[in-house]
């Protein structure tokens, strides 16, 4: 039996980082660095891989990362877009 997957979207307490696990094999993080931001797509593939989301979703149960919903991820995603791209 395959497991259920329901997706997960979740930020750092300050909310420079924020993550969508929106498909088992794929996590979407949105970096603010500064007056920068980046945007980087982990294509899940790994055994590492795999160990490092893990991990993240492990936080959010420990209450280290914070749990957002749909609406709350998209906004904060839409404020870091606003600053300039990373060179």
């Amino acid at each position: 039996m395959e497991d259920a997957f329901s997706p997960r979207w979740f930020a750092t307490p300050d909310g420079g980082t924020v993550y969508a696990l929106t498909h088992p094999d794929r996590l979407v993080e949105h970096q603010r660095i500064g007056r920068f931001h980046r945007r980087h797509v982990l294509e899940v593939k790994t055994y590492a891989d795999r160990l490092h989301v893990a991990g993240l979703l492990e936080r959010v149960e420990d209450g280290l990362l914070r749990s957002l919903d749909e609406r709350e991820h998209a906004e904060a995603v839409s404020n870091i877009e606003r600053l300039e791209p990373l060179p």
